[in-house]
């Protein structure tokens, strides 16, 4: 888990209004995974907040549909599956994997990002070294 914190500077004292409505934003932002303290209300205290950079990426929405199991494609790993995926037809796609046309396509571009993504990591890691 990795979490990141920052500070937001007070230059100023803060009263009792502002400290109910820092514990307002507070507890809105907990129901987010945002935890925030406020460090010191006095002049130079800081506003710190907390918050976890995996906790937005819930399983959220319907699950892919796993390849029909005698289908040559099922027992792919993903970069062989991505290669398949850009090599194929969308009707050879639509056929194997037993979906729709848009989702062959939706398909075709997840691998091809997948794909893109890998080779700039690659030139990235070429310059560096």
């Amino acid at each position: 888990m990795s979490h990141t914190t920052l500070a937001v500077p007070l230059a100023q004292k803060l009263d009792a209004a502002d400290i109910e409505s820092i514990k307002t934003l507070a507890h809105d932002l907990d129901a987010l995974g945002i935890s925030v303290t406020l460090s010191s209300p006095l002049a130079g205290g800081a506003l710190e907040f907390c918050y976890n950079l995996d906790a937005q990426k819930r399983g959220a929405g319907r699950k892919k549909k796993e390849p029909p199991s005698g289908s040559a494609v099922h027992a792919m790993d993903q970069k062989q599956l991505d290669e398949w995926l850009l090599k194929s037809s969308v009707k050879e796609i639509m056929k194997e994997l037993d979906i729709g046309r848009a989702t062959a396509f939706r398909r075709r571009a997840e691998a091809r990002g997948r794909i893109e993504y890998a080779l700039v990591s690659l030139e990235q890691d070429d310059n560096a070294g």
